[in-house]
């Protein structure tokens, strides 16, 4: 099974009330990389009474002064990018939709309620949390036509792979390349060889395997090849000795052919000669 990419909002008690609004908020929010999420915030009116016109300001890094990620009044129906509204202020709900989070929404949010003289504000702490995930397996041949078996996995930091089949992986042998939250793993792809790659997790390990049968496959049918040209090769060059030997041959029959006998030579020399006139 695999795990997902989580993220965590804890809530950073900032609040500031005036006249009868209060905020009202969860302590933790989880979500996923990737995935779009919800920031809740929503607040009470003491007195149950919310009359004239609205406004909702949310905010990142700092309140007030800080850029302003999405704003409306009233009928909050618009999207501003990946920021949305998903709430409704007639219920007192002004919680904040981002669409496709990722690594770079870390950071403090700060969303408002603004009616006459009534206001507050909140500020949550937006924490990204990225678990250790074993992504895939696959075989791939190189440049040098070399053919390998890798695992990919995912987390920060990125966790260790763990080769359990073949029992015969050579770790002199195993490739590793690592980057900020991914790296991979790889060995050496032998014929008809069943490869498994496992990470261990809090509570469980998790594990992909492969059956290299392709491998095989492909350096029979390239030996295949090879011999397949050789014999073109050498069909070809026997054939052009031969040719060339049947026109050596042919052109010695036509010489001995045309060359007078010495038979001829001595009938024509036993004519009588005749007188000159």
């Amino acid at each position: 099974m695999r795990s997902r990419s989580a993220l965590f909002f804890i809530v950073h008690c900032l609040v500031a009330v005036s006249g009868t609004i209060k905020m009202d908020y969860p302590n933790l929010v989880n979500g996923s990389v990737g995935k779009d999420l919800i920031i809740p915030c929503s607040f009470r009116v003491i007195d149950d009474t919310l009359t004239g016109e609205a406004t909702v300001v949310w905010w990142k890094s700092t309140a007030y002064t800080g850029p302003v990620i999405y704003q409306c009044s009233n009928n909050c129906s618009k999207s501003d990018g990946r920021y949305s509204f998903a709430g409704n202020i007639t219920e007192k709900n002004i919680s904040l939709k981002i669409s496709m989070v990722s690594f770079t929404d870390t950071g403090v949010y700060f969303c408002r309620i603004e009616r006459s003289d009534k206001f507050t504000s909140q500020g949550i702490v937006l924490q990204v949390k990225v678990p250790k995930e074993l992504r895939r397996i696959y075989v791939q041949t190189n440049e040098q036509g070399e053919r390998w078996v890798t695992c990919e996995v995912f987390g920060d930091p990125p966790p260790n792979v763990i080769w359990t089949q073949p029992n015969t992986v050579n770790p002199s042998e195993i490739l590793n390349q690592h980057g900020i939250y991914s790296s991979s793993s790889s060995v050496p792809a032998s014929p008809n060889t069943n490869y498994t790659c496992q990470i261990d997790l809090e509570k469980q390990k998790v594990a992909l395997s492969i059956y290299n049968q392709e491998s095989g496959t492909l350096a029979a049918a390239c030996n295949e090849r090879v011999y397949i040209t050789v014999i073109v090769v050498l069909a070809v060059t026997l054939g052009i000795v031969l040719l060339y030997l049947l026109c050596v041959l042919v052109n010695l029959f036509k010489r001995g052919h045309n060359k007078p006998s010495e038979n001829d030579d001595n009938v024509y020399h036993n004519y009588p000669r005749l007188p000159d006139l």
